[in-house]
């Protein structure tokens, strides 16, 4: 398991020490925020913008929240815009389309990211029409895993694959697409289509990956 931490300050002085080792950052994200606390979002988010460190991984676990933690994060987020020190992100748990769009000026500002992960979170299809821009305009997006997401369907897929044969530059080396139920049990989770299955499949030939 990957260490995350609620403790935001807990990053402040590794991120300024004079080295250029790689800094993995944990985040555990639930409950209410205090205004000191979001006071802590925000010295967070530019301590990593103006780190020597770069990121090697934003691993966000997110539980339950209220909208004090959402407009925690928002600012949180607002302070990475223009940062390209962060390699890869995971958003893990209760993370649904409001908490991704909390990062929408960072998604569309210029930045080096190589990977981004959705892990059991609550995503869906309107996750992936807002971050299509972002996936259209990368020129360094290496990875992107969407595997055991519920929400994750048909849909989802398509707009990803499109956005991708769309940009000019992304030359993307792993695509993880995946099921959330593998077992076959009946429940909410969306499946994929044999057309979806083709559509990877044209994908794959198109692309240079």
């Amino acid at each position: 398991m990957p260490f995350v931490t609620k403790n935001l300050s807990y990053y402040f002085t590794p991120l300024t020490e004079q080295t250029t080792e790689a800094l993995h950052v944990g985040l555990y994200l639930a409950g209410s925020v205090t205004p000191e606390r979001h006071d802590d979002f925000i010295a967070l988010g530019r301590s990593i913008r103006t780190s020597n460190r770069s990121i090697r991984c934003l691993w966000l676990r997110f539980k339950d929240g209220d909208d004090t933690l959402l407009n925690a994060f928002r600012a949180f987020g607002t302070e990475l815009v223009g940062t390209t020190s962060i390699q890869s992100i995971v958003f893990e748990g209760r993370v649904n389309t409001n908490v991704v769009e909390c990062l929408s000026d960072y998604f569309s500002s210029q930045n080096d990211l190589r990977g981004i992960q959705f892990r059991r979170t609550d995503v869906d299809a309107s996750t992936f029409h807002m971050l299509r821009p972002f996936f259209v305009e990368s020129s360094t997006l290496k990875v992107i895993d969407t595997s055991m997401n519920p929400g994750v369907g048909d849909e989802c897929i398509n707009v990803v694959l499109d956005a991708l044969l769309e940009g000019e530059d992304t030359k993307l080396e792993t695509l993880n697409i995946g099921e959330n139920n593998l077992d076959g049990e009946e429940d909410d989770s969306l499946r994929v289509s044999g057309d979806c299955v083709a559509s990877i499949a044209s994908f794959v030939s198109k692309s240079e990956y």
